[in-house]
């Protein structure tokens, strides 16, 4: 008798309306589900693209060595630095600023850090989030690393300060 309740039963569960479904369930199983934990992903950046996120990108670079002018413009000349920092870096070599590339383009900067790298940081925190505070200077001092705590409160992060992988990823999502 079990085999034949069993496909008939799930028969009945597939074809029925939602609504039917769950009112035979019981209490624990008509519960909803909770919704998923929405997950950050790198954006992916490319030639063509313009703005304060590719600014980001050819500080980054130039912080690795790369020679790149900061206009903004995903042009020719940066994705060539983008390409050789990818070989450099034993990633997949697509010109694309990508979920591969970006973890190794960023740089745990904190308090008393200094250069392209402290600037990339201060770009996205002044300009993409409003922290007018903070000024674009390449210094890592105490309004940068006030912004970088309350932002990484307001992302639910480790308020240290300190802006590693993780900061910097909900920094670009």
């Amino acid at each position: 008798m079990r085999r034949f309740i069993l496909p008939v039963v799930s028969a009945g569960l597939v074809a029925a309306p939602a609504g039917l479904a769950i009112a035979g369930a019981s209490t624990a199983a008509a519960a909803p589900a909770p919704a998923p934990a929405v997950a950050v992903n790198w954006p992916v950046v490319k030639q063509g693209a313009k703005g304060e996120r590719v600014r980001v990108i050819q500080l980054l670079l130039n912080a690795r060595g790369a020679a790149v002018v900061v206009d903004g413009d995903f042009g020719k000349t940066t994705t060539t630095a983008v390409k050789a920092f990818q070989t450099k870096n034993k990633l997949a070599v697509d010109g694309f600023v990508g979920p591969a590339s970006w973890p190794k383009l960023v740089a745990t900067v904190k308090k008393g850090s200094r250069g392209d790298a402290v600037r990339a940081l201060q770009h996205q925190l002044r300009f993409q989030y409003g922290y007018k505070p903070v000024v674009d200077d390449g210094v890592f001092g105490t309004a940068t690393e006030t912004a970088v705590k309350d932002f990484q409160k307001k992302h639910k992060l480790v308020a240290d300060g300190i802006a590693g992988t993780t900061t910097w990823k909900a920094l670009e999502a």
